[in-house]
């Protein structure tokens, strides 16, 4: 690596790493957790199957928001977005009226150490209402009930020695009841296999879990997956701008989920690459909606808990004229 990029990249590490002294000083405490959701002038557009249409600010008191690297979605036009400083955000879509959004503790105000506080990655069973999240620092998966209380948590040896702060940055729960789950980080520098595993059940009940390998394009790392459709999980990747402050390209890709077995490796196939064209933030959170005036694909952005970047949220219309090509899975 050259010194030049090497510098950069040592900024945007310290820059994005929880607790670095770069962070900015925090606001002062208050005791009304209000959040306020603005709509974003946005230029409409389309990438791929997806159309941006829609785009909101979203802002809150220092001390409880923000840091947002996960997000799914709720009945009743909820949205659910969790932090990896412990805490979680319910609100309404905001295309839609409804209650004012709930800022609360992610489990319990006493869970402080890193296990139970940076979460990265949630899914939710849409039938019992289950969650899951995953977690960076020892590599945990937690259980959650419909009402968030606390059900088990487990340290898979499949996971065990991933990188503390790029472990299971992508997690989810299959429409079979499988759970995949993917590394952020390649198994090497400028490589493009990622490691992952499969679990043939729920992880925090004991299933056995096997390795596979994820190709993933271009330089991206996968931060986000959610269900598509039964046979497709929709994967939202992220890959760094080297610049002061950093800045962060944003692209969408699909894995099939039949190609997901034990030994395999699976390439993930780009469909769409946003560009310039949606403001570069840092979208670390991604969930699908369904009803009757169709799909939606929705992307929050993690501020780092710093001034200089923005929680956003994004909201594309899936449109769809063909199916996409299978890809191929590699033995």
């Amino acid at each position: 690596m050259r010194p030049v990029r090497l510098a950069l990249a040592l900024l945007v590490v310290a820059a994005l790493a929880p607790g670095t002294f770069v962070h900015s000083p925090p606001k002062p405490k208050v005791r009304n957790p209000t959040v306020a959701i603005a709509p974003l002038t946005i230029e409409q557009g389309r990438f791929g199957p997806l159309v941006l249409d829609g785009g909101w600010t979203l802002h809150g008191f220092r001390n409880m928001f923000g840091g947002y690297s996960a997000l799914v979605s709720l009945p009743d036009d909820r949205l659910m977005a969790a932090s990896d400083t412990g805490r979680r955000l319910i609100f309404s879509r905001p295309d839609r009226r409804g209650p004012s959004p709930d800022l609360l503790w992610f489990g319990t105000a006493s869970d402080t150490d890193k296990i139970l506080a940076d979460l990265e990655s949630l899914t939710r069973d849409p039938e019992s209402g289950t969650f899951w999240g995953a977690y960076e620092g020892t590599n945990s998966i937690r259980r959650f009930g419909p009402e968030l209380d606390v059900q088990g948590t487990v340290e898979p040896a499949l996971i065990a020695n991933w990188g503390d702060n790029t472990g299971a940055e992508a997690f989810v729960r299959l429409s079979d009841g499988r759970f995949l789950a993917i590394e952020e980080d390649p198994e090497s520098w400028g490589d493009e296999i990622h490691r992952a595993v499969v679990f043939e059940d729920d992880p925090v009940a004991g299933a056995s879990g096997a390795p596979l390998r994820v190709i993933v394009p271009d330089g991206y790392s996968p931060v986000d997956m959610a269900v598509l459709d039964e046979n497709r999980i929709l994967v939202l990747l992220r890959r760094l701008v080297f610049a002061i402050p950093p800045a962060f390209d944003t692209a969408f890709a699909i894995l099939d989920t039949d190609e997901i077995a034990p030994g395999n490796t699976v390439e993930l196939r780009l469909i769409a690459e946003t560009g310039d064209d949606i403001p570069k933030e840092n979208y670390e959170g991604l969930a699908v909606t369904e009803n009757s005036e169709g799909r939606h694909i929705w992307i929050i952005s993690d501020d780092n808990m710093m001034r200089y970047q923005r929680t956003l949220l994004l909201r594309f219309r899936w449109d769809e004229p063909e199916r996409f090509p299978q890809q191929k899975a590699r033995k």
